[in-house]
């Protein structure tokens, strides 16, 4: 393949690049006031999160219980605070920070 070639192939590949990541933010209004899409807005974080605590409990494998009390408490944490305020990043946040603190031995 000569030089050119290549310059075509990478032009090619960067349009189509830059084709696919523009795509959602095209679709976006032609698909926002669809109900499906809606309801997945509004249930798929929720979702997306409980799978992500769900993994992340699954990780460690515990021998016992009190080997994974830090994970307990700060998942406690957060869905306190996600029922109480409805924030997500306060939730994350504080529940990253008890969970920090936990593991580092910041109360002892």
């Amino acid at each position: 393949m000569s030089h050119l070639d290549y310059a075509i192939a990478a032009l090619i590949m960067a349009a189509v690049t830059f084709g696919l990541r523009a795509f959602p933010f095209v679709a976006r209004s032609l698909i926002a006031h669809h109900k499906r899409i809606q309801i997945l807005g509004r249930r798929l974080p929720v979702a997306m999160m409980v799978l992500l605590t769900l993994y992340a409990m699954n990780v460690q494998h515990w021998q016992q219980l009190s080997a994974g009390y830090a994970q307990l408490i700060a998942v406690a944490v957060v869905a306190s605070l996600q029922l109480w305020r409805g924030q997500a990043l306060l939730s994350i946040l504080s529940g990253t920070l008890v969970y920090m603190a936990l593991m580092n031995g910041w109360f002892v």
